[in-house]
């Protein structure tokens, strides 16, 4: 609720936030029903993270979409024997 500028005597309005502060907990509270205990915290998790590390650094649309494309592209250069996606994982420091 935005206190009203007598009530402040500041003159102004809190401005509003730049992102939706529910965001993040309706993505999480959306995952399925069946999903296991154990998985639903790891997502719970990750949804966090990936929300954060995006509002923290105020990534763009086409900063988001190349980071996606790099995975698209890492997906399209595996196959049964070879992993870009195990390559990504050595490179960002989360080796199996």
């Amino acid at each position: 609720m935005v206190a009203s500028n007598e009530a402040t005597g500041s003159g102004s309005q809190a401005p509003e936030p730049k992102y939706n502060p529910n965001f993040t907990q309706n993505v999480i509270d959306a995952i399925g029903p069946e999903t296991t205990p154990r998985m639903r915290q790891v997502m719970s998790s990750l949804i966090k993270h990936i929300h954060d590390f995006a509002r923290e650094n105020d990534l763009t649309v086409v900063e988001w979409m190349q980071g996606v494309e790099l995975l698209n592209w890492a997906g399209r250069m595996s196959d049964d024997k070879r992993n870009e996606m195990q390559l990504i994982c050595d490179v960002i420091g989360l080796e199996s």
